[in-house]
């Protein structure tokens, strides 16, 4: 049986590899200052640098914290966990129908489909929480700051 000693260090290692990839490749677009503000990769290169961070936390924490993470064993298999695995499956079919059914559709589905999975049942509040979250998304992102988000396929 994994200890939580060593799920924590292969999530720290996961995160501290895709941090590095996130802070490389958006090294490359560029992140200094321009007149116009910052490059194209900047933000996505702050992203990296706090996974980079996250990722050096949870060693810190794990290493100060040994015996307890070493005693606590995991088990990967129970009941319990499941409910995290649907969530994981549910963020996998969001990025993976993102391009198809475009951002607003898709992420209307995934919020209504964890707010479901989560306990909540009032069809009525899922739908106009997942609306009033997708308003004020349109409206901060596509009317203020004129960023156009992922339109789907059948759209264009």
């Amino acid at each position: 049986m994994i200890t939580m000693k060593r799920c924590n260090y292969i999530v720290a290692a996961v995160t501290l590899v895709i941090g590095v990839m996130i802070a490389y490749t958006s090294y490359g677009y560029g992140i200094s200052m321009t007149m116009f503000g910052p490059g194209a990769g900047f933000w996505s290169f702050i992203l990296g640098v706090g996974l980079i961070a996250v990722a050096v936390l949870i060693v810190t924490d794990t290493f100060r914290h040994s015996e307890e993470f070493t005693a606590v064993k995991v088990r990967i298999g129970e009941k319990a966990n499941f409910e995290a695995y649907k969530l994981m499956l549910l963020l996998g079919a969001f990025v993976l129908l993102l391009e198809i059914l475009g951002f607003y559709l898709d992420s209307f589905l995934f919020m209504c489909a964890c707010m479901y999975l989560l306990g909540m049942r009032r069809f009525s509040s899922i739908i106009s929480v997942a609306l009033v979250f997708l308003a004020f998304i349109f409206v901060v992102f596509s009317l203020s700051l004129h960023i156009k988000l992922p339109l789907p396929i059948f759209w264009s």
